[in-house]
């Protein structure tokens, strides 16, 4: 007898797998952005500060385009609680979005200058993290 009744790929509804880099690659990646004439300084700041924290062997990065992904696990899916940070340079505001497989969905949109405190806070919420922000 053939079986009909519909079978779900769990792995699928979680998206596909994006591979992390060292937080120096990404680091460069911005810079790279900044030389060719993109506005992303502040973002940039954002990650050279993960970079030269402790918090950079906890926490794993990758780049969506331009959006900055954040997860507490190498090469993770897209549905899997990540955190997407958008920088909006014309409206000089940064987005943060998290997404759980869960359903479970938390965003903030806040300045540039609340950015550190914005990702101290979700680095402590949704992955346990505690990230020291760095002294000016």
């Amino acid at each position: 007898m053939t079986e009909i009744a519909l079978r779900h790929d769990w792995e699928a509804w979680r998206g596909y797998v994006h591979h992390t880099r060292p937080w120096s690659d990404t680091v460069t990646f911005y810079r790279e952005r900044i030389a060719a004439g993109l506005p992303f300084q502040p973002l940039l700041q954002l990650v050279e500060s993960i970079a030269a924290s402790p918090v950079s062997s906890q926490i794993f990065g990758g780049t969506s385009m331009f959006d900055l992904l954040i997860s507490d696990c190498e090469d993770f899916r897209t549905g899997d609680g990540v955190l997407h940070v958008i920088y909006r340079a014309s409206e000089h505001q940064f987005e943060f979005h998290h997404r759980a497989f869960s359903g479970h969905h938390d965003e903030k949109v806040c300045t540039e200058a609340e950015a550190l405190q914005t990702l101290r806070l979700f680095l402590r919420v949704k992955f346990g993290v505690l990230y020291e922000i760095p002294s000016a």
